[in-house]
């Protein structure tokens, strides 16, 4: 089972350590609004609107990150977010006024989110395609260890000092950005480069050539479509669901072991489960996991008591699974080599925007509508998510210049 994960490039593995380093330092998000509300006295309507506009920095930064990703390289633009972010937060932990601070979140949000498009687009000129699952399998694993530990440790240090714990979270930022500096080499490859057989020409797309480009891959449009509708459900988990459970009269010291059942599986069970389905058709797997995840939040509207709510969570935790390693190998596949990261910015930016819309609309739905609406909406989106996929199934295999850039992946380690 492990094999294939093993036999990953050593590159692979170390933005996997850094990822996780990283994630388990990620204190500003969770703590935001309790920082804002509580310690700042600012109010709960500002600090979720605050959240609100770290929601609209990531949006920008995946297109921002995509792009640059592709114009002066992956590793460049990751060293620019992880140091960036490190020092933004460092001046979020010093500012007051409620303008600064709106100011920096949404900077903040723009650079310390810049890198997401560079790591996985570096994973894509790393890996083949039959291999990818396996590899952003393990990087989902990472991001999901480092959000279980990251969470205790930071309620931990906040009991001492916000500051502390935002320059705690600095700190993991900049170990990672060390990490890149000093273990990773580009994997950007340019045009008239000796010995570089991929794919040809390897100049660097302009910025209006590439948009022109992506907007008329109709497949690929399709293919982000159904992804946002699909985190638009995932997000109702972070924000409906808790709110929805309280009305249910679950309290909080339930709902922490309940979703963190979530995080158990999804370290637990994604690295078998995608090395199980990796024998299957990859669109057959994400319309599956479309289908299994709407279930799962439509059993919620059912449920009556801790042990079924816990079975609705195993449910779509399971969709997942399955859906998380597929999706973005598929996305790599589809983009061509020169446009590899603006096409992952974009595949990213639908969660960005299913960040920014699905937790306002889910929260509508809840208190106009009630929680059945709500979660019967759910089943909606993923019947649509599931069509979506199934219309554009046959262009949801590795495109040609996808295998022929597989052809020349070069080292990305630094020699000892």
């Amino acid at each position: 089972m492990l094999k294939p994960y093993l036999e990953l490039p050593r590159a692979v593995h170390i933005l996997c350590i850094g990822t996780l380093i990283n994630r388990a330092g990620t204190f500003l998000v969770p703590f935001l609004t309790l920082y804002l509300s509580a310690q700042l006295h600012l109010g709960e309507r500002f600090a979720t609107l605050t959240m609100g506009l770290y929601g609209l920095g990531s949006i920008v930064a995946a297109l921002a990150g995509g792009h640059l990703a592709d114009w002066i390289g992956r590793r460049t633009v990751m060293l620019i977010s992880l140091f960036g972010g490190a020092a933004s937060l460092l001046l979020f932990s010093q500012l007051t006024h409620p303008i600064a601070i709106m100011v920096d979140v949404v900077a903040f949000g723009m650079i310390a989110e810049m890198y997401r498009p560079g790591a996985t687009a570096m994973i894509g000129d790393l890996v083949e395609p039959a291999r990818r699952p396996h590899a952003f399998g393990l990087l989902y694993v990472a991001i999901n260890l480092g959000f279980a530990i990251g969470p205790a440790i930071g309620g931990v240090i906040s009991t001492y000092s916000f500051r502390l714990l935002f320059a705690a979270d600095a700190a993991t930022s900049v170990v990672y950005g060390l990490i890149v500096l000093f273990a990773i080499h580009e994997t950007l490859r340019r045009a008239g480069r000796e010995g570089d057989p991929a794919d040809g020409d390897r100049r660097h797309v302009p910025l209006g050539e590439a948009a022109r480009h992506m907007l008329r891959d109709y497949p690929f449009q399709i293919f982000c479509f159904a992804g946002f509708l699909l985190a638009v459900m995932f997000m109702q988990s972070m924000s409906t669901f808790p709110l929805y459970l309280s009305h249910q009269g679950i309290g909080r010291e339930t709902y922490g072991p309940l979703i963190a059942l979530n995080g158990v599986m999804i370290v637990a069970l994604q690295l078998p489960v995608t090395a199980f389905l990796s024998r299957f058709d990859r669109a057959t797997v994400v319309v599956m996991a479309s289908l299994i995840t709407g279930i799962g939040f439509a059993l919620t509207g059912v449920a009556t008591n801790v042990w079924q709510y816990a079975l609705t969570i195993v449910v779509w935790t399971l969709g997942e699974i399955m859906q998380a390693s597929f999706v973005f190998a598929i996305a790599t596949d589809l983009a061509p080599p020169r446009m590899r990261g603006r096409y992952m910015g974009a595949f990213g930016m639908s969660f960005a925007t299913a960040m920014t819309i699905g937790v306002p609309l889910g929260g509508e739905v809840l208190s106009r509508f009630g929680g059945r609406w709500l979660w019967a909406g759910c089943l909606v989106c993923s019947f649509i998510s599931a069509g979506l996929y199934l219309s554009v199934r046959r262009h949801l295999r590795p495109r040609s210049f996808a295998n022929r850039d597989a052809v020349a992946v070069i080292s990305a380690i630094k020699p000892e």
